[in-house]
């Protein structure tokens, strides 16, 4: 929970891009749902990319060209126990570009040498990448992002639930305004990842759920939260949609509220068309025009993670690859005969093949309406 260094204002920038960026994309896309998506992961693609557009980026981003791209390359180089972070790019053979791209471009590799890559920078999580090449591929540019902290200790199985107990960590009830009344736990951890499971009343939508989650974070990371306190109207201090409160018998000096949460082991993975996020289109069309050819692109993202009694481990690819267009087809002059079936008419189905040969099998006579 504890924050080290100090945050420069092009980082403080950066962190609000990325959650504004966040809730626009998952308003866009409708994955309020999504079993596991990173906002983040495509934010570092575009913003890296954020040069080659041919109009600004503030309202897409956060913020403009130059620095949408100086705070990627930031995050990219920052030394963390915890994130891997890379982004990557790869060019076919043959092609010539027209203008330079900001990221440095490789020669293209087969798929299997783009799978490695995925592998690679996300510590065996996934193992392919997320878009196939192709002969109409040109130009493929990606970036990858990986988590895996663990818990500082680990999480035991509580009742006969089958749930994971914390005693220990953030826990908290707190007032929102778009979700009301929500349960906040984040078990505690040394590698620099916060994990808040954050649960609203089941008539709550996921859309406004995640609106409270936003309004959650920032008033922790603001200290306006603090742990183990019903941060919410009086009604909250008794048993509510998500929790329950009793008097139990402690011993020795065990403080005056004792909280415990209940938590489950769960996993995902899903595959994402990113073609509608905010800023993909807009980004994609000044990479095409430093292709020569005619273009067009798709954006895709791979995402996995899973949550268990030792930690959280998540990672994300996502991929934009630039195609050469199918070429559109040539003019020609060519004879039309049209057959109209439009009086009664007869239909048989013939068998054709060994000892069915030639069989008539169904006959139907057919009258048109």
């Amino acid at each position: 929970m504890e924050k080290s260094g100090t945050q420069t204002p092009l980082s403080l920038a950066a962190v609000e891009a990325v959650r504004t960026y966040a809730a626009t994309a998952r308003s866009a896309l409708g994955s309020a749902e999504s079993p596991v998506i990173s906002y983040a992961g495509l934010w570092l693609l575009l913003a890296s990319l954020a040069p080659a557009a041919e109009t600004e980026t503030d309202e897409i981003l956060g913020l403009n060209k130059a620095d949408a791209r100086a705070a990627a390359l930031k995050l990219l180089e920052a030394p963390h126990p915890t994130i891997g972070a890379a982004v990557a790019g790869w060019l076919r053979a043959g092609v010539e570009l027209t203008k330079g791209l900001p990221i440095v471009l490789d020669p293209l590799p087969d798929q299997a040498g783009l799978d490695g890559w995925a592998k690679e920078q996300t510590r065996g999580l996934i193992k392919q990448f997320p878009l196939e090449i192709d002969a109409r591929t040109l130009l493929v540019l990606a970036s990858a992002l990986v988590v895996t902290p663990r818990w500082s200790e680990q999480l035991e199985e509580g009742d006969d639930d089958g749930l994971l107990l914390l005693e220990t960590g953030f826990q908290a009830v707190v007032e929102t305004e778009a979700a009301g009344s929500v349960a906040v736990a984040c078990p505690p951890s040394e590698d620099g990842i916060s994990v808040y499971s954050v649960i609203a009343d089941e008539g709550v939508s996921a859309a406004d759920v995640w609106r409270g989650v936003d309004e959650v974070v920032r008033r922790i990371d603001a200290g306006e939260v603090r742990d183990r306190t019903f941060d919410a109207s009086d009604a909250d201090r008794e048993d509510g949609h998500a929790w329950t409160v009793q008097e139990v018998t402690a011993f020795g000096s065990a403080p005056s509220d004792r909280w415990r949460s209940h938590l489950p082991e769960w996993n995902a993975e899903d595959l994402h068309d990113l073609s509608a996020a905010p800023g993909v289109a807009e980004i994609a069309r000044g990479v095409m025009t430093a292709v020569e050819e005619e273009s067009d692109a798709v954006c895709v993202q791979k995402a996995v993670a899973s949550y268990d009694r030792e930690g959280f481990k998540a990672a994300a690819v996502t991929g934009m690859m630039v195609r050469a267009a199918t070429a559109a087809p040539r003019e020609t002059k060519v004879r039309q005969i049209d057959l109209r079936f439009d009086r009664p008419h007869a239909v048989v189905a013939v068998a054709r093949g060994g000892a069915w040969e030639g069989i008539p099998l169904f006959s139907s006579w057919v009258t048109p309406a």
